[in-house]
């Protein structure tokens, strides 16, 4: 059953010293108005801020030296009045009153600067044991001041720098670990990320075993669960597209989150950048989008604010939460207990060096584009949940993830790779399927050539970007692209033209192939548009996978290549709903934007079912929509709908 609510509020208060007048015109009824306007049912209320001040009297912190009432105490008391559930914030890795007063809790990391100058804040090391100790006492002062009156904690920047501080090289030596090398530094953070989270976790539980902590570290990593596990009950995905996250972040985060069993929040922002922004609006048509996103993804929807020092309340921002939230409060009923219906997943290639840059990020951009239903997931997934796994250019293969491929192929499952995935220690790919693997190409550029009429251009030479690889391929096995060189690599005195070097007509190398239920890429294709966006790059994939999955493909729909459409589950009631989204974003500066409502015209949707309805309906209207059902498939055209549709589908009455 769902425990979080879908109308949240993060409300930032990184209030300084230097600021006169903290608090002094907060109203109760000023906050009440604002939480009915935005139509709120859980807000995120501030403890202590990264400038290091508390916002309550505190015998272990200093309060606010401009602040002269409770000010936490009298936020708790509107909530507990209009019923909006609570959650209390403690900034954890940065604290700036005590980075200036205890200069041997700042962390140092090799290489930046790490000095009190700059008009910035200065992280704090979470191994300093005399820091932990205080932050240990600050959360157990909430738990004990506020009591019974809050249903959350939330600690901010919670993951560890790289530190070499004198504490961070003791603790290394200690555990054997070299702290001049990069790797070694690497693994103690994670070491530190679960000391820390630990003694959090067991002050809390002192208190209050049911509270739910999370430990917002901006981002959710794939290739570690126990960061994960940490927070205690559900994750807040902290994903603001106009932050520098962009708005291919959150569906992608999305779609991990959701095979890891917990709850978990779409984190945006009111503001027309980032955080720490006052004064900055988004158009209401972005936020009524994104918190439609999150919807559409499986999660609850929170909106980032940063109330003003005064303590008063902006009407515009709460109009424009609201605006969007509205919207949200119709929806909810259909969004509750959902599981995300997914032919597709993809092996993830995360690490936290490439996070922004590791082949996910590009096969997540293909497969929203190409309007493919999938998930995320990592080795502990259950590979039989999926028709076909895309193991994305860099997965290698140890002797668990071979016997566990292979057991998912004798079942009938499908495997996509590319570049070096699938190959094993010694260079040689996981199993036999007719392909054998060569060697990075020599090749600086090379082209793509179908053995198909491939849309929309047919069959040419299309560049790709980057070196490809070499395989053989035997005579059964399926010829869908060839991979042809360029004439020689571009040097000082040999080169052609501006850029690449032109294909060599007379170069003939297999570029993708078709083995059983194996598909292979000779390129780095996913981390190829992920940098370079070509069309043919996504279009050979798309290809690909709708070939391997021939009609066992779930959903089908002609939506355009910026709309996003998602196939949920509610099991209890039954149904099925489909979301369609769809926004024109522009890049205005370094900020990506949404303002206009496009109308989405005659949306044709068709959905593998085995059984016919009882009802196709549009939500939340509830306006029945006429449908076919022929030989398993639902089929159904949406007549309009501008920035979210839902359509739900009854499957009994």
């Amino acid at each position: 059953m769902d425990k979080l609510p879908f109308r949240q509020v993060h409300l930032d208060f990184h209030t300084s010293e230097c600021m006169p007048g903290v608090g002094s015109e907060f109203s109760e009824e000023n906050f009440r108005e604002a939480l009915l306007d935005g139509h709120i049912n859980s807000i995120t209320l501030f403890s202590k801020c990264h400038h290091g001040w508390s916002y309550h009297p505190t015998k272990v912190n200093e309060m606010h030296p401009n602040l002269t009432i409770n000010l936490l105490n009298r936020q708790l008391k509107v909530c507990e009045e209009l019923g909006v559930r609570a959650q209390i914030y403690i900034s954890a890795g940065i604290d700036e009153r005590k980075a200036v007063k205890y200069p041997q809790f700042r962390s140092i990391v090799r290489g930046s600067e790490n000095t009190l100058l700059g008009s910035h804040f200065h992280g704090l090391c979470l191994n300093n044991d005399e820091y932990l100790a205080m932050l240990n006492a600050e959360v157990a002062e909430v738990m004990e001041l506020f009591s019974g009156r809050f249903d959350g904690v939330f600690l901010d920047i919670c993951w560890p720098r790289p530190c070499v501080c004198p504490s961070c090289i003791d603790s290394m030596l200690k555990l054997g670990l070299n702290p001049e090398n990069e790797a070694d530094v690497e693994k103690h953070i994670r070491i530190v990320y679960h000391k820390y989270t630990k003694q959090i976790n067991e002050t809390v539980a002192r208190y209050d075993k049911n509270m739910p902590v999370f430990y917002n570290c901006g981002n959710i990593p794939r290739n570690d669960r126990s960061i994960v596990y940490a927070n205690t009950q559900h994750l807040e995905l902290e994903s603001l597209p106009t932050g520098g996250w962009g708005y291919d972040h959150f569906p992608l985060s999305a779609a991990y989150s959701r095979v890891l069993g917990r709850e978990f929040t779409g984190m945006t922002g009111k503001f027309h950048k980032s955080w720490g922004e006052f004064g900055g609006y988004k158009h209401p048509n972005a936020l009524i989008y994104e918190t439609a996103l999150s919807m559409a993804n499986g999660a609850k929807c929170c909106i980032g604010d940063q109330l003003h020092p005064l303590g008063k309340f902006e009407k515009a921002t709460y109009r424009l939460i609201g605006e969007a939230y509205a919207q949200v409060e119709k929806k909810e009923k259909w969004c509750r207990d959902v599981t995300a219906v997914a032919d597709v997943a993809v092996y993830s290639t995360y690490t936290d060096a490439t996070r922004d840059t590791c082949p996910d990020v590009g096969a997540n951009r293909i497969l929203l584009e190409g309007k493919y239903l999938y998930n995320i997931i990592d080795g502990q997934c259950d590979f039989s949940d999926y028709q076909m796994i895309i193991f994305p250019d860099q997965v290698v293969f140890d002797e668990a993830l071979t016997a566990k491929t292979e057991h998912y192929l004798k079942r009938g499952g499908k495997v996509l790779l590319s570049g070096k995935s699938g190959i094993t220690a010694d260079g040689n790919f996981f199993t036999d399927f007719g392909v054998k693997y060569i060697g990075r190409s020599s090749m600086d550029a090379s082209y793509l050539i179908p053995a198909y009429d491939m849309k929309p251009n047919g069959m040419a030479p299309y560049l790709m970007y980057e070196r490809g690889h070499l395989i053989e391929a035997a005579e059964n096995v399926e010829i869908l692209g060839y991979m042809q060189d360029s004439y020689f690599n571009r040097s000082l005195r040999r080169f052609c033209s501006h850029g690449n070097t032109p294909n060599n007509p007379e170069s003939r190398l297999p570029g993708v192939i078709l083995s059983g239920n194996i598909g292979y890429i000779a390129w780095n294709i996913f981390e190829e548009y992920g940098k370079n966006g070509a069309y043919h790059q996504k279009r050979v994939v798309c290809d690909l996978i709708d070939h391997m999955l021939g009609d066992r493909k779930t959903l089908s729909t002609n939506l355009p290549s910026n709309g996003i459409v998602t196939l949920m589950e509610q099991k209890e009631q039954n149904r099925s709903i489909v979301h369609l989204l769809y926004a024109v974003t522009k890049k205005r500066g370094d900020t990506e934007v949404i303002e206009d409502a496009v109308a989405i015209t005659d949306t044709q949707v068709s959905i593998r079912l085995p059984q016919k309805p009882y009802r196709v309906y549009l939500a939340p209207e509830e306006k029945d929509i006429s449908y076919t059902y022929e030989k398993g498939r639902l089929s159904f055209t949406v007549d309009t709908f501008k920035l979210h549709g839902m359509v739900v589908i009854e499957k009994a009455e």
